[in-house]
């Protein structure tokens, strides 16, 4: 999502993704199994073998299968979509950890993986990718000057990068209230007597030393511009690929095939168990593939939607979940985000990386930012300003539940870290984490 979210800071979130999956202890048996829980999408919108890594050949196929499976466990569907910066070892080892238990829990998952390693996407950047589209000749032939033109961007950001950090993601306080603090405040009160349900951590204390003591790394100051003028291009590929999920690549070049396994995969559904119950949850840039989803399957019956910090911008919500709830009365949303400070602190290698989790990142750095509206759904300090005016509808508004964690209480500290938890259970989205 970036490239030096990619580069120096890209492991923020790869460190958060799990165990590489070692396939020669896998059995036959348990790579069968994996494939019933999991649509894995490349760069291309193909469809891979979640063990071997290979294309698979026959969709249609392995779609049938995960119905079959579906139809002989009678449980509740439950999508789960993956952020950027999780490699496929990382996506699918997921699936083979947390499957058993929320099958257990009477769910049935599916987990929708797709290609979001950093390194990957910058060099879609730099040598593939132009205008949107894939131009192999090009795209080598014109590298040099999409490489000079980003290092370029990182040399004219340095006075506006230097500002971030000494002002900005570097800071740590809680006791300085500022101006964003006492909006959102104000905010939230208007919120709970308009009938949002709030589920607020009243723990906003807990910074330690291991908090503060590198905050004055200068490395930083120079790692900085090159987070802004590399990290742009990977943000913008990495964006690309959210929309690859639902339809390939050559999908506007003829292909009268052009729907991704996903897309197959809710055609069906929406064919044979339009009036089945569904719980989507996105985590992350998992959050604009979801709406895509929304928007693309309105028919179906979405009885819980939830984000976890989500990438999607305030307006997302206003045009495609607030539209979804006024349809389905029966259905609620949950907006999950870590405590705002935890959000305005983290940290990567001993801070040699901008201070901030990826929403911070997107926010002031990576993502087009026009209006208010255009900032990140997912940060506390965002969601409670922009939420009135995002379900603005009376009548919504009390099946819209926003939660806010705390600070080292042992619930979520980190961006990444959402997934560590028992994500598909209700308590966890009022605020009752349990690890894994």
């Amino acid at each position: 999502m970036k490239i030096v979210k990619t580069i120096i800071i890209i492991l923020m979130l790869n460190l958060t993704g799990c165990a590489v999956l070692n396939t020669s202890s896998i059995s036959e048996e348990e790579s069968a199994e994996l494939k019933l829980y999991q649509l894995y999408i490349n760069k291309d919108g193909n469809l891979l073998d979640p063990v071997s890594g290979d294309i698979v050949l026959d969709e249609d196929r392995y779609i049938d299968n995960i119905y079959k499976n579906f139809e002989d466990k009678k449980l509740k569907l439950t999508v789960f979509i993956h952020g950027g910066l999780n490699t496929f070892e990382s996506a699918t080892s997921r699936v083979r950890d947390v499957k058993s238990k929320m099958i257990k829990d009477d769910k049935y998952p599916l987990f929708i993986s797709w290609s979001s390693g950093g390194f990957t996407n910058y060099s879609d950047h730099l040598f593939l990718i132009r205008d949107g589209e894939k131009t192999p000749v090009l795209g080598v032939l014109s590298s040099p000057f999409v490489f000079l033109e980003d290092a370029l961007r990182s040399i004219a950001r340095i006075p506006a990068s230097t500002y971030n950090v000494l002002f900005g993601q570097n800071s740590v306080l809680v006791n300085n209230y500022t101006n964003e603090e006492s909006a959102s405040d104000s905010a939230l009160a208007e919120l709970e007597e308009l009938g949002f349900v709030i589920y607020n951590s009243p723990n906003d204390t807990g910074h330690t030393f291991g908090d503060w003591w590198s905050v004055w790394n200068p490395v930083k100051l120079l790692s900085a511009p090159f987070v802004d003028g590399l990290g742009t291009g990977a943000w913008g590929s990495m964006l690309r690929r959210t929309d690859l999920v639902l339809r390939k690549d050559d999908g506007f070049n003829g292909n009268k095939d052009a729907n991704t396994a996903v897309t197959k995969f809710f055609n069906k559904f929406s064919a044979e168990y339009k009036s089945n119950e569904i719980i989507l949850i996105g985590h992350s840039m998992g959050t604009i593939i979801a709406n895509n989803i929304i928007v693309r399957y309105p028919q179906l019956n979405f009885s819980n939607i939830v984000y976890m910090a989500a990438a999607c911008k305030i307006k997302d919500l206003e045009y495609v979940v607030a539209p979804y709830l006024d349809n389905n009365p029966s259905s609620k949303f949950y907006n999950l985000s870590l405590n705002p400070y935890r959000d305005i602190s983290e940290n990567t290698y001993y801070d040699f990386a901008p201070r901030g989790s990826l929403l911070m990142w997107i926010d002031e750095t990576l993502g087009e930012v026009n209006s208010f509206q255009d900032r990140t759904a997912g940060y506390w300090f965002n969601i409670t300003r922009g939420g009135g005016e995002a379900f603005k509808h009376g009548n919504i508004r009390q099946r819209v539940n926003l939660t806010q964690f705390g600070i080292r209480d042992g619930s979520p500290q980190n961006h990444g870290e959402f997934s560590k938890y028992e994500f598909w259970h209700e308590s966890f989205w009022k605020g009752d984490f349990k690890k894994l």
